[in-house]
């Protein structure tokens, strides 16, 4: 259908070139968006157009990451603690050196046996974005709904289901929730490795690439020189790049544990933690086959775009009413944002040096983040609109509309189910763990 008048395309410009962009201005002055995949939920900007005359809410379907957490292997705490002590004990610390491995021990001895768990701020983060559902949409929440809920089988995912439907309940007690986490949903709520994702004859040169980009930004030779009375000395002991990233993810994960009041921005300065997120950036960028020349590893998420699917048309036929909550991983949440086509996942370039002014992980997959699609009917009408939002702020989806920021779904629901069709999926008899 032709539902595209210039005064919508207008819109979409702007919105798609706004939305892509990050300026160093825009870093500097929110530095906490340096810790890329570990920033924090970021509040929406609380902006949602009204839907059309008469169309109310009836469903709403949803995909959410776990919210803030530890890191999930000691490996880097561990590592650093090692280089750390040798170093002291061979008399190589300088002072500032002798007081970031004190704050390495503090922050060492908290995450003592939590690897991957969940952290206070995660739990707030899923009860905040429950309560906002719950606000945004009264005509719906209120009412005595069934609700779906599926985790995979990570604990910190289970635990921000139990926080986000726990909340919901307590707002709406006459809600019937159902909670699940179980190997039999894993094959959309996490990527079905199942299936075969084609080589590409660029991929291996985009991660000689990414490796050489990421030495260069995360040299490790100004920590090195800050740290230790002899740098040179040190390196016989510690590979630059190993100790500089560890140092990043240790900086990055602080924002995760505010109440420690821990940090190791200082080590890197204001350039160096924007480099640090460069690197992240690429990687993750490269990772889920997002940068044109890669392998499309993003095929292994099309059974949840199937589910997505299956389940509002299940919905949408038997003319109720209800709440799909699904939670997992920012690696489902970074490629389904791109299949779906929203603006801020489809405009990666394989120039890693510019990339971050195209496509920025924090607008994408900060801790909590999620994807929402709330479904409107009107009265006496066939037809169904449907709304999509990226970390609770409405996004577009390269299909034409007439009412943007809504679309009509019998316009999106063919265009996803042509997209998995065009990929002729293949699957293998058992997962292998290529990556």
């Amino acid at each position: 259908m032709k539902r595209f008048g210039l005064a919508l395309l207008g819109l979409l410009v702007l919105g798609w070139t706004a939305g892509a962009q990050t300026s160093r201005e825009e870093l500097l002055s929110h530095m906490e968006l340096t810790a890329g995949n570990y920033a924090n939920y970021p509040l929406p900007t609380g902006h949602l157009t009204p839907a059309p005359a008469g169309y109310e809410p009836f469903y709403i379907s949803h995909y959410g990451r776990h919210g803030a957490r530890y890191m999930t292997s000691d490996k880097h705490y561990d590592r650093l603690n090692r280089q750390l002590d040798t170093a002291l004990t061979l008399g190589l610390l300088t002072e500032y050196g002798q007081d970031v491995r004190r704050r390495i021990k503090i922050a060492t001895a908290d995450a003592k046996g939590r690897a991957g768990e969940l952290t206070t701020l995660g739990a707030r983060q899923h009860k905040a974005i429950a309560r906002r559902m719950y606000d945004n949409y009264p005509s719906l929440m209120t009412k005595p709904l069934f609700v779906e809920a599926n985790s995979s089988t990570s604990r910190r995912v289970m635990l921000s289901m139990a926080n986000f439907c726990l909340e919901l309940k307590a707002l709406n007690p006459t809600l019937d929730i159902s909670m699940d986490a179980s190997e039999h949903d894993m094959h959309y709520i996490t990527a079905d490795k199942r299936i075969v994702v084609p080589e590409s004859r660029t991929d291996d040169a985009l991660y000689r690439k990414l490796k050489e980009f990421k030495q260069k930004l995360l040299s490790g030779e100004k920590q090195l020189a800050a740290l230790f009375k002899d740098p040179g000395r040190a390196k016989t002991f510690i590979d630059q790049y190993t100790f500089a990233d560890d140092l990043y993810n240790v900086a990055s994960d602080m924002y995760c544990v505010p109440e420690l009041n821990l940090r190791f921005d200082d080590l890197f300065g204001e350039e160096g933690m924007i480099d640090g997120f460069r690197v992240y950036n690429a990687s993750w960028c490269l990772w889920e086959g997002l940068m044109p020349g890669a392998r499309t590893a993003y095929w292994r998420i099309y059974p949840l775009l199937q589910n997505f699917l299956d389940e509002a048309d299940r919905m949408i036929a038997s003319g109720g009413s209800g709440l799909r909550l699904r939670f997992g991983h920012d690696s489902v949440v970074l490629p389904l944002s791109f299949i779906l086509g929203f603006q801020e996942a489809i405009h990666a370039t394989d120039d890693m040096e510019d990339l971050h002014n195209h496509f920025s992980i924090f607008r994408l997959i900060p801790m909590a983040a999620n994807i929402q699609l709330v479904f409107f009917r009107k009265a006496g009408s066939d037809d169904i609109l449907v709304k999509f939002l990226m970390n609770e702020n409405e996004t577009s989806i390269p299909i034409a509309t007439d009412c943007y920021p809504y679309y009509h779904w019998s316009d999106v629901e063919p265009y996803y189910r042509n997209m998995i069709e065009a990929a002729h999926l293949v699957y293998k008899e058992t997962p292998d763990d290529e990556d």
